[in-house]
């Protein structure tokens, strides 16, 4: 069902994981994220010379299946943090820190593997992610993303940043590549 932009134009919006035909044809092959507001609430919490930040248990969970069932994420941030590259390397994920130009770190990965932006899906929330949203071929903001990044995003979460929307992601995109089941399946979850 179309819905009101922010400027009072309609567009299609996929609204979490209900059915409807995806913007991406063929697998996703990477899955880029932002941190801040993405991964974690958006709050910075600071201890004498270090940050802090909460991530959220299930979506690092998600981010293991994605990398093991052939959908690479890859994080990047505009804020270079100690928290965030500790928990990036727990996860093993591949990150890019302190980023001012996320659509050239994303060429880079893309040279890399070989891959076209239209076989990406990009998490965001605020301005700084518009230009990446604005290339690949699936946009996706979360759920309390900024109206600028709602706008252009061709799914908006259900949950929050920071609270499961990376999980609800991973879920969709693995659904979309038809690997979920093989995720049920190693936790006797089967439909």
């Amino acid at each position: 069902m179309p819905e009101r932009g922010a400027r009072g134009g309609t567009k299609p919006v996929l609204r979490g994981t209900r059915r409807r035909p995806a913007p991406v044809r063929g697998a996703v092959r990477i899955l880029f994220l932002d941190v801040d507001g993405t991964l974690t609430d958006g709050v910075i919490g600071f201890a004498r010379d270090i940050d802090y930040r909460n991530f959220y248990v299930r979506d690092g969970l998600a981010l293991d299946w994605a990398r093991d069932l052939g959908l690479l994420p890859v994080v990047i941030s505009g804020r270079a943090s100690t928290a965030v590259a500790s928990r990036m390397a727990d996860l093993k994920l591949e990150h890019y820190l302190g980023i001012r130009d996320k659509v050239a770190a994303a060429e880079q990965v893309l040279a890399r593997e070989g891959v076209e932006f239209r076989e990406c899906a990009m998490v965001g929330d605020d301005l700084p992610d518009v230009a990446l949203l604005k290339r690949v071929g699936w946009p996706i903001a979360v759920a309390d993303a900024v109206p600028e990044v709602l706008k252009i995003a061709r799914t908006v979460t259900r949950m929050p940043a920071g609270r499961g929307a990376v999980r609800e992601v991973v879920e969709m995109l693995l659904r979309h590549n038809r690997t979920w089941p093989r995720v049920l399946e190693r936790y006797e979850a089967a439909e």
